[in-house]
């Protein structure tokens, strides 16, 4: 066990960021909703996958459609699903009645397929690694697809990583929340490290539970954050004197806080757990 005050300031921070990590990521999943972020993301790979014309026709067959809640696409799509749709889809002819069954070869079903399709390449690729009857090649598109969505989960962690830094340079530049100014005060103020280290330990102990808005926005209250004016005219004199060290310092200390929160709150709840095992009680200082 470890008792100093380099790890409560790391406890300090890795609770700040567990917190407002946790506010980044609701506000994050209300964006992503609201720019069905996921959906789009998903028609985009499926597009990719198989071609912008399969895509379309996929979307509107019955085991595809019946997912969408309204007008909103579907933000997931089954690899069961996408195979059966699909193979169904190339079955059939034109006016939709099936002329390959799922007990042919598969090849019967491939060579259906012009020269010029996206499809016709990778299908048959697959036919020829153990697909003998389009049953089987079914399964194997099956997991053709969850290898192609493996792409698209990287492309919704990007985008979702970019969203939440953006939302956390919102909230830093907000609630002034600047870590280079945070462990300043922190540092100097032995009573003020004491309290929120025990109050991190208390977190990653499970004894308090930051899920709630009330006990983040508690949580939040005992660390030196916010701006000395409130009202816009008093703030914007307030930046307005400040010096170049200052205003560094300051944009400096919120894109670290911005860049910590993209992190993600698992990521700072783990750590949390894994730095208070370091820290010993310790009796508690007085105020210096």
């Amino acid at each position: 066990m470890l008792d100093h005050p380099v790890v409560d300031v790391a406890l300090t921070l890795a609770l700040l960021y567990s917190v407002l990590s946790l506010v980044a990521s609701v506000v994050k999943e209300w964006v992503s909703t609201l720019l069905s972020l996921r959906a789009k993301n998903l028609r985009k790979g499926i597009g990719t996958l198989i071609g912008g014309e399969y895509a379309e026709r996929l979307y509107g067959h019955p085991l595809v459609n019946t997912l969408a809640k309204g007008k909103k696409q579907p933000s997931y799509i089954g690899a069961d699903t996408f195979a059966s749709a699909l193979v169904d889809l190339l079955a059939q002819d034109e006016d939709g009645n099936p002329v390959v069954a799922m007990e042919d070869e598969a090849a019967k079903l491939v060579d259906r397929l012009g020269d010029d399709s996206a499809l016709k390449a990778p299908l048959r690729a697959l036919a020829n690694v153990g697909a003998e009857t389009v049953d089987d090649l079914r399964r194997q598109v099956a997991g053709w697809f969850d290898e192609g969505m493996n792409r698209v989960s990287g492309w919704y962690r990007r985008q979702t990583q970019l969203i939440i830094f953006a939302i956390g340079a919102v909230v830093a530049v907000s609630a002034n929340a600047s870590t280079v100014h945070v462990v300043q005060d922190v540092w100097r103020d032995d009573a003020l490290r004491y309290a929120i280290a025990q109050e991190a330990v208390a977190v990653a102990s499970g004894t308090v539970s930051a899920d709630s808005a009330q006990v983040a926005d508690a949580i939040l209250q005992s660390f030196p954050l916010g701006w000395e004016r409130e009202d816009p005219f008093g703030l914007r004199e307030e930046v307005q004197n400040w010096d170049g060290w200052t205003w560094f310092s300051h944009v400096l200390g919120w894109l670290f806080t911005a860049a910590a929160v993209s992190l993600g709150a698992p990521f700072w709840f783990d750590l949390l757990s894994q730095v208070a095992k370091l820290r010993g009680t310790g009796k508690r200082p007085g105020r210096g």
